[in-house]
């Protein structure tokens, strides 16, 4: 089983226990972990799997009933799905467990499928538990329940497989130091898919020239294809990714970059956050709203972001060059800087953590980040009762801490108007002599943490 998904394994066999019949619609991004937890689940279980190509209703028909377990069990290469199913539901004596993958390809294709699926949920011979898997987030979320129509009534849950965490990145590259296992999460993010594709018995470096800036190997050719795979637009989608990974991270600054029309940007910023590849982050709520930058775009797509920031504008000079050049040249030296973001979202996990285990003094009853005009906050959490905060900084493209970062981090603060009560500064080594000294005056108020305080055990 993928390290990680115990939860998730745990729901899907409670939900084979129930003596109903039931509908779950298992959904994630592409390489998130589906398959193999389907996999690790219907094993010991009467079980048929049908991946779902794109088909015609009549071809997928006539796979379905092309599969093994199907064999000399019809008269015609194309029954009907009401046929297929009252052949499914006659085969073994078990709890028969029916899973399509991408049902969406059928579904979009096919008006008559979900009444076959009625048809089987409402027997009384046997019990059947049937899940539908699809890597199509924006299609489940937004677009299901208008296209099943009353069929949507028989859905009995939606489960969501969502990356998975640093803890898991660290289960699989243990020989990795903290620094480099934060930077697979940067690069390939928790999706197990890609993780396969570096060896965690080699360098991190080694890692990223042989698998991602080699032409032809199947991170390269994924990084490729990337876009054109989910749109049709693939030329339109790319130029709106790679403005974003330049820096053009509001619609205004995307408008003149692209000279898209504004329009035309609002509809494709949307399907692109559908499809997870970006999204739209906003400061928290604070007294200092006129300090914030608001509606900014980011790339939250760790994959897709390396790859539009550093191989897309230069896959050219990519051709020309030794991929080991390639990375000294455009990679190597920015890698702290390009984990940066995603030593922030670790931080603020540990105090959401923090809070969950009640270790302020006052409760968190909302948090966020808040981003300024003049500087970032990795997390604000406040009380509303008691009117407390929590706050937090973090400093990850430098090793050490300096002075100059915490008064940065005191003026957003002051920006925001929110008095912290406790702040927790987060260094990737260590912090300069008068932040320590700063400490030791503050009585416990501000608190200060290496990565290895707190994720070295992880």
């Amino acid at each position: 089983m993928i390290p990680g998904r115990k939860n998730e394994l745990g729901y899907l066999n409670t939900a084979y226990g129930s003596d109903k019949n039931s509908l779950l619609i298992v959904y994630g991004q592409k390489g998130v972990g589906k398959t193999t937890l389907l996999m690790d689940f219907a094993k010991g279980k009467d079980c048929v799997y049908y991946l779902a190509a794109q088909a015609s209703e009549r071809e997928h028909r006539y796979l379905f009933c092309s599969m093994p377990q199907f064999k000399d069990a019809f008269s015609t290469d194309y029954p009907e799905w009401t046929e297929l199913m009252d052949a499914f539901l006659g085969m073994g004596t078990e709890k028969k467990v029916l899973i399509i993958d991408e049902f969406e390809n059928i579904v979009r294709s096919d008006p008559q499928f979900m009444d076959a699926i009625l048809h089987l949920l409402g027997n009384d011979q046997r019990q059947v538990m049937i899940i539908f898997s699809s890597s199509a987030v924006g299609f489940v979320e937004n677009r299901l329940v208008g296209r099943i129509g009353r069929a949507a009534l028989s859905i009995t849950g939606f489960l969501k497989i969502r990356p998975l965490k640093y803890e898991d990145i660290s289960a699989v590259f243990s020989d990795y130091n903290i620094e480099d296992r934060i930077a697979v999460l940067a690069i390939l993010g928790g999706i197990p898919g890609l993780w396969k594709y570096f060896d965690p018995q080699i360098p991190l470096k080694q890692n990223i020239i042989e698998n991602i800036l080699t032409p032809g190997k199947p991170l390269f050719n994924y990084g490729c294809c990337l876009v054109t795979d989910l749109v049709r637009e693939g030329a339109v989608y790319s130029t709106i990714l790679a403005g974003i990974a330049r820096g053009y991270d509001k619609l205004g600054e995307l408008y003149e970059h692209t000279l898209f029309s504004r329009a035309k940007l609002s509809v494709y910023l949307k399907n692109l956050m559908e499809l997870e590849l970006i999204e739209k982050t906003f400061s928290i709520d604070t007294r200092g709203r006129d300090m914030q930058r608001k509606g900014i775009y980011k790339i939250c797509f760790p994959f897709a972001l390396f790859w539009f920031k550093y191989i897309y504008p230069n896959i050219s000079t990519l051709y020309m060059t030794e991929p080991s050049q390639f990375y000294e040249k455009y990679i190597g030296n920015d890698l702290f800087n390009y984990s940066k973001d995603t030593f922030s979202s670790l931080c603020r996990s540990y105090m959401d953590e923090l809070a969950k285990r009640d270790v302020f003094d006052f409760e968190i009853e909302r948090s966020g980040v808040f981003d300024g005009k003049r500087g970032y906050m990795d997390y604000l959490g406040f009380d509303e009762l008691d009117m407390k905060c929590a706050a937090a900084f973090s400093c990850y493209d430098k090793p050490y801490m300096p002075y100059e970062d915490y008064e940065k981090a005191v003026k957003s603060l002051a920006d925001a108007k929110a008095g912290a009560d406790i702040i927790y500064l987060f260094a990737r080594d260590g912090f300069d002599e008068k932040i320590k000294l700063k400490a030791s005056m503050e009585q416990g108020r501000l608190r200060l943490l290496t990565m290895n305080d707190w994720l070295g055990e992880r």
